[in-house]
């Protein structure tokens, strides 16, 4: 464990603890403390009795804190309490008070669209405030698992009303990471995971929600097993959670593509713009690689594609507007950027390329 995740769950130990009614409590009964001992220092042998009194309450202390507390911790540590369904506005109110971490993993979370959004996302900002670090993992829309999670689910729409669901999550993130501040936006990130979960998570600092992914129905609707991150439970749940954000796609990847334009004598350009997959293929709206394409009508410009093997590149090819196709990457465009692009370029693959969005 680091050095920073030491100091994040030493925050959380205290902001669970040092509470206004506890300190409250503290300074009563320290004061009534005071004013008993002050009232008693007449009394015959008034030391020797202090010292036995408060010799025998240190004894009692000891065994409080390294044998009772102990076990009681674990034995809370193995309880699971359960819950008949996601409560967002209960989730909302532990994020509240979170100051270590804040985690969620779900195919697409009703807790990004509905009405109480607004207030999840203020609970996030505040406990970034507190230095806790916010991580989201949502299913990637374009996945095969994303597919398999709509067919789970038995969905009228199927898999298109799967994708539009994570999408409209992915909308609510990306407005709330640009509104955030340097200092915050360190510690907010979301990726998307292309393989089959499993689970469900919602946790805040040293406890989660967790729930099985049902068929037929949404996460949130089932049974909620709230555990704490120590349990064995909570170590699995964690481990997988884990391993799929090692393996994610950061959300600005899947937003924005990043090329390199090349022609026969060199590197033009490199691009960060807009796209869209369809039927594996890569569609960009950029009018700088149109204009490109007008100015050389060889056909002798090629792109490589950032974080893909050497060797992976592509063609480049004007998209016809009047076709079915064109109307089908429109569609996708729209869906993704909320806006409309009428003009296209196809990136065909030159070499074969094992990239995958």
């Amino acid at each position: 464990m680091d050095l920073s995740r030491q100091l994040r769950a030493l925050r959380s130990w205290l902001a669970q603890r040092l509470r206004l009614k506890v300190i409250i409590a503290l300074i009563f009964i320290t004061a009534l403390s005071v004013a008993l001992l002050w009232e008693a220092a007449g009394i015959p042998a008034y030391a020797q009795n202090l010292a036995l009194n408060l010799g025998a309450d240190l004894i009692g202390a000891i065994v409080v804190i390294f044998v009772v507390s102990p076990l009681i911790t674990r034995a809370a540590q193995g309880r699971v309490r359960e819950h008949r369904r996601l409560d967002y506005d209960w989730y909302t109110d532990q994020v509240f008070r979170a100051s270590s971490d804040v985690q969620v993993l779900d195919t697409f979370s009703g807790l990004l669209d509905r009405p109480g959004t607004a207030r999840f996302l203020r609970a996030a900002r505040e406990a970034m405030n507190r230095h806790a670090r916010v991580r989201i993992l949502l299913l990637n829309p374009d996945s095969l698992a994303a597919e398999q999670r709509a067919n789970e689910l038995g969905a009228s729409t199927g898999y298109a009303e799967v994708r539009r669901e994570i999408m409209r999550n992915i909308h609510v993130l990306n407005r709330f990471a640009r509104e955030l501040d340097e200092p915050l936006r360190r510690r907010f990130e979301t990726r998307l995971y292309s393989t089959s979960a499993s689970v469900t998570i919602y946790r805040w600092d040293d406890r989660a929600m967790v729930s099985f992914l049902p068929i037929g129905r949404l996460s949130g609707e089932g049974t909620q097993l709230e555990v704490t991150t120590s349990s064995p439970l909570g170590t699995f749940v964690g481990e997988r959670f884990d391993e799929l954000w090692k393996h994610g796609k950061p959300i600005e990847d899947f937003v924005m593509l990043s090329f390199t334009l090349i022609a026969d004598t060199g590197t033009i350009e490199t691009y960060t713009t807009n796209f869209v997959r369809h039927l594996g293929d890569y569609y960009i709206a950029e009018p700088r690689i149109l204009a490109h394409l007008a100015l050389q009508r060889d056909g002798n410009l090629r792109v490589t594609i950032d974080n893909q093997p050497a060797g992976g590149t592509y063609g480049l090819e004007v998209l016809s507007s009047d076709t079915e196709l064109h109307a089908q990457v429109m569609e996708r465009y729209v869906e993704k950027y909320e806006r409309q692009s009428h003009a296209f370029v196809h990136l065909r693959a030159a070499t074969t390329s094992s990239a995958e969005e």
